[in-house]
């Protein structure tokens, strides 16, 4: 019996060519003696029914189309849940890039049949934030802020040009509300003004290791508060992260655990796996079963 392979895709990944790579990867699977399914509506606008008998399943697009899969097929399985491929097509693509599975030469559809023939699993942590999944990390503060504005003007597909006009805005106007930080019930920071990432990887939308010491299977988040009243502390942040050094800032604070929660006198933005996610308070668990990815060999 051949297996059966549900292929998720955003139309629009790849400005537009999202549809056609899984057309022509959903080809390439039947030819090799899978059987795909192809699904171009919202994840969570799928039954359970239509998810029942997956060995596993593939996800087009960018980071927040593989998170939105991952917490369907989460929900309705757990640690039961099929294995997932990511065929980035986004912007960032940093679990894409985290797993190896950035192809760069047309046979995406070969590289794709023959990672799941080979079927090597690896489960990376997966969190709860303000019951929304997240895999890679949450910003909190003025990284948010520029995803907030971004959100709120885009219209299609994106680049990293399409973050400019956002991030002039955010640093600008951005006011820095003041943080209080609890990890695993105990007090961190209170009432600073600052700015804060959550997460399972080291990298960030930037590509600068803002967790540096982040493991993915580790059973534990990394969290890190970097003390920023102003635009000036903010890029001084910036040129620090790029050089490596900004854990090593005054003021700046370092944990791991197992629970984060953060709020603030005013609501701060919140951004998850790089899309705009509330604001404050944010109360971030993890979860008790690690989502499974298929990667390369």
């Amino acid at each position: 019996m051949s297996e059966s392979i549900l292929i998720f895709v955003n139309p629009i990944a790849g400005h537009g060519e999202g549809k056609a790579t899984a057309e022509r990867i959903a080809a390439r699977l039947s030819r090799d003696g899978f059987e795909p399914r192809l699904v171009l509506h919202r994840p969570d606008k799928i039954k359970d029914d239509d998810l029942a008998d997956s060995s596993a399943a593939v996800a087009i697009g960018g980071d927040g189309t593989v998170r939105g899969v991952a917490r369907r097929l989460y929900g309705a399985f757990e640690a039961e849940m099929p294995p997932l491929l990511v065929v980035p097509m986004g912007t960032a693509n940093l679990l894409g890039r985290h797993l190896g599975t950035i192809w760069r030469d047309r046979d995406v559809p070969g590289k794709v049949s023959a990672t799941l023939r080979e079927r090597r699993i690896i489960g990376l942590d997966a969190a709860c934030a303000n019951d929304e999944l997240f895999l890679l990390m949450a910003g909190i503060g003025l990284d948010a802020k520029v995803v907030h504005e971004l959100d709120r003007m885009r219209d299609g597909p994106i680049d990293y040009t399409s973050y400019a006009v956002p991030a002039a805005l955010a640093l600008g106007f951005y006011t820095y509300p003041a943080l209080t930080v609890s990890v695993n019930g105990r007090r961190i920071c209170s009432d600073l003004p600052a700015i804060a990432f959550v997460g399972n990887v080291k990298e960030y939308g930037t590509g600068f290791p803002m967790l540096p010491h982040a493991l993915p299977n580790d059973g534990l988040l990394d969290v890190c508060v970097l003390p920023c009243a102003n635009r000036r502390d903010a890029l001084m942040h910036l040129l620090r992260a790029a050089a490596g050094e900004h854990l090593s800032a005054e003021g700046a604070i370092y944990t791991k655990g197992k629970t984060v929660r953060i709020t603030s006198a005013e609501p701060a933005p919140v951004q998850i796996d790089g899309e705009a996610a509330g604001h404050t308070p944010l109360d971030i668990g993890l979860l008790p079963a690690r989502v499974p990815f298929i990667v390369p060999a």
